[in-house]
């Protein structure tokens, strides 16, 4: 191809002259109508996740090239942070390209919250962006390591944050990410789709049960053929009544159990109950804060044995101090004061641990084993021992047990804000 300077620009003259100033004026008088339509909350939450994925995707292929390139490494972490961060980021540089889209993850998310009202999705779009900044965070210290082993725990910490935020279907809250949120609200159902009340039997198939903001099933056609899921709902068992196949999601036991409170305060025909039931906001929870004593929910004895399980199968990533080498910290003052800003609740972090840890063999330890790691936990972050061992089965109310900084005086509290375990 010729330079563009070979020839000399076309010159316009006469009626063309005035035509083209006239569309041009045109053009930026006349409102945007060409301008592409606001992405809907369905297509917002899709187009983070996407994006999401793509800066993941970009990290691994790195990984995975074996390159001897520096240049590879430091590139796919700058497509990564564009891709997170879209074009109006402060980290955006355009040479790079992106994995994403203009928006990226960040632009997306911010969209979303932009609104007076605060949804149930919310706090978890909080969480989900939090994680995304540290991620950046530690990408951009990435694109700048010298040393390839710097580079590599940079990019794996920036991984774990990138993971957390992406969430999973079958987790609700802070930890569900943006999966979480597609599957377990109503940001997961596609434009268009039926809405039904998520307290009632679902009459028409395919359809999506609403209630206060969450989405408690999907229902789909029982008969022959492809039925087509707008996202997983996260869960293993599927009920088949009435010609339909209803797949509950994992906000369905807590649909259930408002939905079943409010038609024990307004009784009434059993029909007539499920059909107006509404969904209240969260049960109030116990705070960790300067106005409520926190609970005793672990033994001394019983943390001490959580140390040892720690050493041994967490140590590696969060760090003998608790304060992280490859994945977060776990206790101390940064943790417990993320762990307020996004509201995590006790059931939130134990899920977590019993399910998603140790992050090379999910749910590898013994209940014992995971319920002294609690143990430990707690006691790092200065919750007091009582008399009965943090149990090894799920308690419903480790939900209204919000995390946070514990008041009072903490004996023998280190630079970190972590509490002896003993």
């Amino acid at each position: 191809m010729l330079p563009w300077n070979v020839h000399p620009p076309a010159r316009f003259t006469g009626p063309a002259f005035f035509m083209a100033v006239a569309f041009l004026l045109a053009a930026s008088i006349l409102p945007p109508a060409a301008c592409a339509a606001p992405l809907s909350d369905h297509q917002a939450t899709l187009s983070a996740l996407s994006d999401v994925q793509a800066a993941i995707a970009e990290i691994v292929g790195a990984d995975q090239s074996y390159s001897t390139d520096k240049k590879v490494y430091y590139r796919a972490s700058q497509r990564a942070i564009n891709a997170l961060e879209g074009t109006r980021g402060p980290e955006y540089v355009a040479a790079a390209g992106s994995a994403g889209d203009a928006a990226g993850a960040i632009g997306h998310i911010d969209s979303l919250l932009d609104r007076k009202e605060t949804p149930v999705w919310a706090p978890v779009l909080d969480s989900a962006e939090a994680n995304i900044r540290a991620a950046i965070a530690h990408l951009a210290d990435a694109r700048h390591a010298h040393e390839l082993m710097d580079y590599d725990i940079a990019v794996s910490r920036a991984l774990t944050y990138l993971l957390v935020a992406r969430g999973g279907p079958a987790d609700i809250g802070a930890f569900g990410g943006l999966e979480g949120v597609l599957a377990n609200t109503v940001l997961g159902v596609p434009d268009g789709a039926t809405i039904a009340d998520g307290c009632a039997e679902p009459t028409a198939a395919p359809s999506y049960g609403v209630h206060g903001g969450y989405l408690a099933w999907v229902a789909v056609p029982a008969g022959e053929g492809t039925h087509q899921l707008a996202e997983s709902a996260g869960e293993q068992s599927v009920i088949i009544r009435n010609g339909m196949i209803l797949l509950p999601t994992a906000a369905a036991p807590l649909v259930a159990k408002e939905c079943n409170s409010h038609a024990q305060v307004r009784p009434s025909s059993p029909s007539q109950a499920t059909a107006t039931a509404t969904l209240s906001q969260p049960a109030k929870t116990t705070a960790s804060g300067a106005d409520s004593a926190p609970p005793a929910l672990y033994t001394k004895a019983q943390a001490e044995a959580g140390a040892q399980v720690f050493a041994s199968k967490c140590a590696l990533c969060h760090g003998a101090n608790l304060q992280g080498t490859a994945a977060p910290s776990v206790a101390g003052t940064d943790f417990l004061s993320t762990a307020q800003h996004n509201g995590w609740t006790l059931e939130v972090i134990r899920y977590l641990v019993f399910n998603d840890m140790p992050f090379n063999a999910p749910a590898s330890l013994s209940s014992t084993e995971y319920a002294d790691v609690l143990a430990f936990l707690l006691a790092s972050n200065c919750y007091p021992a009582g008399d009965k061992p943090f149990p090894t089965a799920d308690d419903p109310g480790f939900a209204n047990v919000k995390l946070g900084p514990v008041p009072g005086s903490h004996p023998g509290k280190n630079q970190f804000g972590v509490c002896p375990d003993g």
